[in-house]
């Protein structure tokens, strides 16, 4: 099977997205499909609307085996692409989230016709609000080739997600993959008549089973063997909340004065460093910002809880990286959460934004090793199960030959 995957931004580039196209593009290529990537030359989203931000080359290179191609993108007259968005939408004009996508980006002169040009006998693409989206589903269209649309939805985030024209799109493609079945129940109320089919996101289970890479970890960073690990791994960005943990922070160290805090992911650290330094114990804080992927499985190894409060994800992707890891999350109610999480089973989910309940659901698990490892064994059960790559993989690929055969309805 020839297989095109159409994304906004690919490896080096970090992200939950960037990851999951990665995974499949890479383990398609490794059973034998022909697989190609048309990306951008985005190391980061920000350059979409930020001349300043670097540049990955133009051209094509093979990366594990699959063929990247990246395009340069139009980034310019910012200023006037999100007033024009702003003032489209607060005013309700007709076609104002035409005009928000300009804002969004990436703006890939070229990447349309190239679509078309390129031989694959399934496009698939990821992921909304951005406009190469409609450039993969125009081309697919034009060509008469199936496209698979994985559209990654945060439905809190109305600004950039409340779109027609997306919800046109999804019930026009050929298939919708919903990571979870939040993300579903959504769009199956906005877009009567779409193809959605829920398939979560992949994790390698065997990976990041590794106790003794957490301990080597641990180690390194001067935890004592009584140290209570609580960990927040992710974008370091607004929208997921690490200023809830931090508010919940004294009164978890009141009750349990082992507690140390990691938080750790990409992006820019500036803001939590400043927040930490003015809790009372900013020493019990670590911050590690963009590390290596490679080490991912020894952060979350090296963890007794890992804490996940953004309302905004149409998954969670640390959920089932902290689960195949044998650690117990907790979570919140609201966004995608609450839908892959079994409150009590495999995670503990609490108010979002509410600091007090968060407190009381750490404190909870730290007094309680019984209970972290009860919840922790069927986390990680759970994952093996259901989101091993071993079981993720072929349920895409599965799809993709649906259509690929001409059987899909």
């Amino acid at each position: 099977m020839r297989v095109l995957f159409v994304t906004h931004a690919y490896h080096p580039s970090k992200g939950g997205v960037q990851w999951l196209m990665q995974s499949l593009a890479e383990r398609l290529s490794a059973q034998g499909d022909a697989v190609t990537v048309f990306t951008t030359v985005a190391h980061r989203c920000e350059l979409f609307i930020d001349s300043r931000q670097p540049r990955l080359p133009v051209g094509e290179v093979t990366l594990n085996g699959v063929r990247v191609r990246r395009f340069d993108v139009f980034n310019r007259l910012t200023w006037l692409r999100l007033n024009a968005a702003r003032v489209a939408h607060k005013l309700r004009l007709p076609g104002q989230d035409w005009v928000r996508g300009l804002y969004f980006g990436p703006i890939v002169p070229g990447l349309r016709r190239a679509i078309l040009d390129q031989p694959a006998d399934v496009i698939v693409a990821a992921s909304f609000p951005m406009i190469h989206m409609y450039d993969a589903l125009a081309a697919g269209c034009a060509s008469g080739r199936p496209v698979v649309l994985v559209g990654t939805v945060h439905p809190a985030d109305p600004w950039s997600y409340d779109l027609p024209r997306m919800y046109r799109a999804i019930r026009q493609a050929h298939a919708y993959v919903a990571l979870s079945d939040y993300e579903r129940d959504y769009l199956a109320a906005r877009c009567p008549g779409a193809r959605l089919h829920v398939i979560g996101g992949g994790v390698d289970t065997e990976a990041f089973a590794s106790p003794a890479a957490g301990r080597a970890f641990r180690l390194q960073q001067g935890w004592t063997d009584d140290a209570l690990v609580i960990a927040m791994i992710g974008r370091m960005t607004a929208y997921k909340r690490a200023d809830v943990l931090l508010a919940a922070m004294p009164a978890i160290w009141e009750a349990l004065p082992q507690a140390r805090l990691l938080l750790a992911g990409a992006g820019e650290a500036a803001e939590l460093r400043k927040h930490a330094q003015a809790l009372p114990h900013p020493q019990r804080v670590t911050i590690l910002p963009d590390f290596d992927e490679r080490d991912k499985p020894a952060i979350f190894c090296a963890a007794d809880m890992i804490v996940h409060l953004s309302e905004r994800e149409s998954f969670g992707m640390v959920i089932v990286e902290a689960w195949a890891a044998g650690k117990p999350v907790i979570g919140s109610r609201a966004g995608a959460s609450a839908s892959v999480i079994s409150d009590g089973e495999d995670g503990l989910l609490v108010q979002y934004g509410d600091a007090a309940a968060l407190a009381r659901a750490v404190i909870a698990l730290g007094n309680s090793a019984t209970m972290r490892q009860a919840l922790g064994r069927a986390g990680q059960a759970k994952a093996r199960r259901l989101y091993d790559w071993q079981v993720v993989v072929p349920r895409y690929r599965a799809l993709f030959n649906v259509w690929v055969e001409g059987k899909g309805a």
